[in-house]
């Protein structure tokens, strides 16, 4: 392939936006910042519908063409072109056949696959036909990390949605009325209620994040399914230990005494002793174990420079 005279070849990344909420920086942001000679397309906001139609245009009209392609292998079709391409696929539909099918095509049309976790890459890897490797999204560890503020004793944070199917959030409610402990809850949905020992943020910035994970003590995570729980890697980066779930990254470190512990079935009386037992153990080391485990977006990054030199 023609490469231009620079030290690195030209990318486009190709999403329907950065992200969905003003202000933060996602997984997209981070690629670009890191791997030179990689350009936006997303063009501010592009719809889904018409993504691929938009971007085929403009490979058609540039006269010099990217050397490769970086997409997000989920909610638009294939991009109709020679030009190698990337797909990310973290976004498991195995129970949605049309997107599932849409899914397959693109990443079977791509030059290689890159999936966000283990549990995603087991989902897919029977379908996926094309060379492919698990890369997490890692989290900017000098932006997470704590700021050393006055905790809040006997403090638990819940980061997610109400949402019941995925994040069992009815279980959440539970351990709130069965315990003593003070809870801070960051929502996504802008849902609430009052209680004396609960206190709730809707659609907060990252900055405010990292305050509510310097005051807590723990984080829960009582989901159903993650494919990584990205909020419980950057509340570790925090030094905030987790119980959780075996979902995600947990299920991979779940050995790993130092960080926190699974829960051996997800029932409240499960979580509150798991809950008791990490608050009362002072030898635990949740940042020093994701670093270990390169969970750091500057490994994530690097990860990503070889699979582009080599393609």
């Amino acid at each position: 392939m023609l490469q231009h005279n620079t030290n690195f070849k030209k990318g486009w990344l190709v999403n329907d936006c950065l992200t969905c909420i003003p202000g933060t920086k996602t997984f997209w942001h981070f690629l670009l910042e890191g791997v030179p000679g990689l350009e936006d397309k997303t063009m501010g906001h592009t719809p889904f519908s018409v993504l691929s139609s938009k971007i085929e245009t403009q490979i058609e009209r540039v006269k010099e063409k990217p050397d490769y392609i970086i997409r997000n292998a989920t909610f638009f079709g294939s991009i109709n072109t020679k030009i190698p391409t990337i797909s990310f696929l973290q976004d498991p539909y195995i129970d949605n056949e049309y997107l599932f099918n849409q899914q397959i095509n693109v990443c079977n049309k791509s030059n290689f696959v890159v999936y966000n976790s283990i549990y995603t890459e087991n989902l897919y890897k029977k379908f996926i036909k094309v060379p492919s490797k698990v890369i997490n999204i890692g989290v900017d560890t000098n932006f997470f990390k704590s700021k050393k503020l006055n905790k809040n004793k006997n403090t638990i944070i819940f980061v997610g949605s109400s949402n019941e199917e995925f994040k069992r959030f009815s279980l959440v409610k539970k351990i709130i009325n069965n315990t003593n402990y003070k809870f801070i809850l960051v929502m996504k949905d802008d849902y609430s209620f009052k209680h004396p020992r609960v206190r709730f943020f809707n659609k907060i910035k990252q900055e405010k994040l990292v305050d509510l994970f310097s005051k807590a003590d723990l984080l829960i995570c009582t989901s159903k399914k993650e494919t990584l729980h990205l909020a419980g890697i950057e509340a570790a980066f925090c030094g905030v230990p987790i119980v959780a779930s075996d979902v995600g990254v947990y299920s991979e470190i779940k050995e790993d005494k130092r960080w926190g512990a699974v829960v051996e079935e997800n029932t409240v009386e499960c979580f509150i002793n798991k809950i008791k037992q990490i608050l009362e153990n002072n030898n635990l080391e949740p940042r020093k174990v994701m670093l270990e485990n390169n969970l750091s977006i500057e490994n994530t990054i690097l990860e990503w420079k070889k699979i582009i030199k080599e393609l």
